[in-house]
């Protein structure tokens, strides 16, 4: 076998592995506690930019305002993504996630930021979020009116 194609089809299968087992964890279980953990709650907020089953997920995310656009007064932004957000009435609406890292040298803690956007016009949605502490779930969760 040629020495360039058995690393190329082992790439392949992990990538293939991989991809197969994030979307088995994302669908497993029905409960209300595993969507929490995949679609952030935007309390009473509405976005304008609603997911519904009959959504064209590629023409609703043209619709969403740019990212540079979006990010505009945020300080410090290392990650943003486009992803969704829950309502309490159950609506579901286009965000943009924009993701800030802090480390506190003196008190020796990791946190990190999630702002929650309406993907159609940069509104904050909602009080930003404040993770503080380890990895894998081991996070305090906290907002930053909790800090206060």
């Amino acid at each position: 076998m040629n020495k360039t194609l058995l690393p190329a089809l082992l790439a392949v299968a992990s990538v293939l592995l991989i991809g197969t087992a994030s979307s088995a964890m994302a669908d497993s279980g029905d409960s209300d506690e595993s969507k929490k953990r995949w679609i952030l709650s935007i309390g009473d907020s509405q976005g304008t930019l609603e997911i519904t089953e009959n959504t064209d997920k590629r023409a609703l995310k043209s619709q969403a305002i740019p990212l540079d656009q979006a990010a505009s007064g945020y300080e410090d932004i290392y990650k943003a993504k486009l992803g969704k957000a829950v309502n309490d009435d159950g609506k579901q609406y286009l965000v943009w996630k924009l993701i800030s890292y802090n480390y506190d040298e003196e008190s020796d803690t990791k946190s990190k930021t999630i702002y929650v956007l309406d993907a159609g016009n940069g509104v904050e949605l909602t009080e930003p979020i404040t993770k503080e502490g380890g990895s894998c779930g081991k996070d305090k969760h906290k907002t930053s009116s909790d800090n206060a």
